[in-house]
């Protein structure tokens, strides 16, 4: 049985940058899913996950991101089990993951008003 591993938000997305086959999945309900996801993620239902262990290869990388650390690490777990050899929980979820990005938002509007207001 191989392990799980706890990564931060920004490194979660550095794995989405960089690797050609990753899954983003989110595991909060369908409401909270609806009202704000990131664009690249997959929702996590019941249905998607028999979907993702019976037709997934083992060698993508799954990154699990959730409410509470606790869920995401047991999920993270689950495809470990299932034998994906590269699983991940995001440390913080999916508040850790928003924060990530209204930061990335934020300065990213700042240095668009240095280019155009110098």
């Amino acid at each position: 049985m191989s392990d799980f591993r706890h990564i931060s938000a920004e490194q979660a997305e550095g794995l989405l940058a960089r690797e050609e086959t990753v899954m983003l999945l989110d595991m909060r309900d369908a409401r909270a899913y609806c009202q704000g996801h990131d664009p690249r993620a997959i929702h996590l239902s019941d249905t998607t996950l028999r979907s993702l262990v019976k037709y997934t290869p083992r060698t993508v990388h799954m990154i699990v991101c959730g409410d509470e650390d606790s869920g995401s690490q047991e999920m993270a777990r689950f495809f470990s089990d299932y034998g994906f050899v590269n699983s991940y929980s995001v440390d913080g979820g999916y508040a850790a993951w928003s924060a990530r990005r209204q930061r990335g938002t934020g300065a990213q509007r700042a240095a668009l008003r240095l280019a155009v207001h110098g």
